[in-house]
């Protein structure tokens, strides 16, 4: 069996197609897996890590009014179009999957015209306009959420939720702690967004270090991402933060083994990306979300209300959040474990831990009948 993969730019258009990859892999070791995405994004660090081949195609999103810009943008994505159909008529897949981002648009529509089965997956509550318009090209259209199925015509939708990779929900909290070094008795906040970071965030998690570092036992982990952790260590080392012994914080430009820090923590304050949606739910992880308010169509809020409705997280606006309203939230979670007990039991009645395996039945079954 030949499948290809295509998505890329941020984490979470990767880790979902890679937890399919590596099951496929896993259930068929001579399987032939390719992944398609873009030249500069995530999946250039990602993708030759779990050991899988990638090559990169010119693609690029076009903005939402008649600009110069768009111009530049058709000419790539018409040359990526070039270097999509090529690279299907050279590999032969049996199925595309395809999870998102720019780079999805011409190897979906190389694939269609080739004749070649397309699987899309959509992560997100509220799905995107790229989605939308090349589900008209996709044998089916996998979804994450239940509510996001009237998007897309009926007879094609299934809803498999979002794949996580197995480490995410088999990690042991006692394991993690180990891998991370955390005392077992500590109550540690993990604080992160998502796979580029995001500085609002961890600028309030630094703000309210001081209050919440002030409570013996209380830890923080704070995965700032690369392009901010030089600012965020200068702001820790000015204000005086411990760094080391009991009750310090911890900081990390990126985690590659951010199942031990979610293994681990006891509460995670976070972006509502779909991907980080789809691991604290499988986990069943209480969590205080901060929607991004600069994604497409604010859907990263309609992620995070889903999950408040089921009382399984808080949210705080962006707009809203400041070090004080972070430290009361999290105090407040921390003093009370029997809402945090209440809160991850309905964060995992959310998880879908097997919607890795329900795109992977569909690709094998897709691939069958080619």
């Amino acid at each position: 069996m030949r499948v290809l993969f295509t998505g890329g730019g941020t984490g979470g258009h990767i880790y979902p197609a890679l937890a399919v990859a590596q099951l496929l892999r896993r259930r068929d070791s001579q399987a032939d897996i390719l992944f398609v995405g873009t030249e500069r994004g995530l999946e250039q660090d990602l993708v030759p890590k779990a050991g899988f081949a990638l090559k990169a195609i010119h693609s690029a999103g076009l903005r939402r009014r008649l600009t110069l810009a768009n111009l530049s943008t058709l000419v790539q994505n018409l040359r990526g179009f070039g270097q999509a159909l090529a690279i299907i008529r050279r590999f032969r897949p049996d199925v595309v999957l395809g999870t998102g981002g720019y780079v999805t648009v011409p190897v979906v529509m190389a694939a269609f015209l080739q004749g070649v089965p397309v699987v899309l997956h959509e992560q997100n509550a509220l799905p995107g306009l790229a989605n939308r318009w090349l589900s008209r090209f996709a044998r089916r259209v996998a979804v994450s959420y239940a509510d996001s199925a009237r998007y897309f015509p009926r007879r094609k939708v299934l809803v498999s939720g979002n794949p996580v990779r197995e480490a995410v929900w088999r990690r042991t909290r006692e394991e993690g702690r180990q891998n991370l070094e955390i005392p077992a008795d500590a109550r540690l906040v993990l604080v992160f967004g998502g796979s580029r970071g995001a500085r609002p965030v961890t600028e309030a998690a630094v703000a309210a270090a001081p209050v919440l570092l002030s409570q013996p036992g209380n830890m923080l982990l704070v995965v700032t991402g690369s392009g901010d952790f030089a600012t965020i260590e200068e702001k820790v080392r000015c204000l005086g933060i411990q760094r080391s012994g009991k009750g310090k914080m911890l900081l990390r430009p990126y985690l590659y083994n951010m199942e031990d820090a979610l293994a681990a923590a006891d509460v995670v304050v976070t972006r509502a990306g779909a991907t980080t949606i789809a691991e604290i739910t499988a986990r069943g992880i209480p969590a205080i979300l901060v929607p991004s308010p600069y994604v497409t169509a604010n859907h990263q809020e309609f992620n995070a209300r889903l999950l408040v409705r089921r009382g399984a997280a808080l949210m705080i606006r962006e707009k809203e959040l400041s070090g004080e309203r972070l430290a009361r939230a999290i105090e407040d979670l921390l003093a009370r474990p029997d809402e945090r007990a209440r809160m991850a039991a309905a964060a995992g009645a959310l998880g879908k831990r097997e919607a890795a395996e329900t795109i992977a039945d569909e690709i094998e079954r897709l691939a069958r009948r080619k």
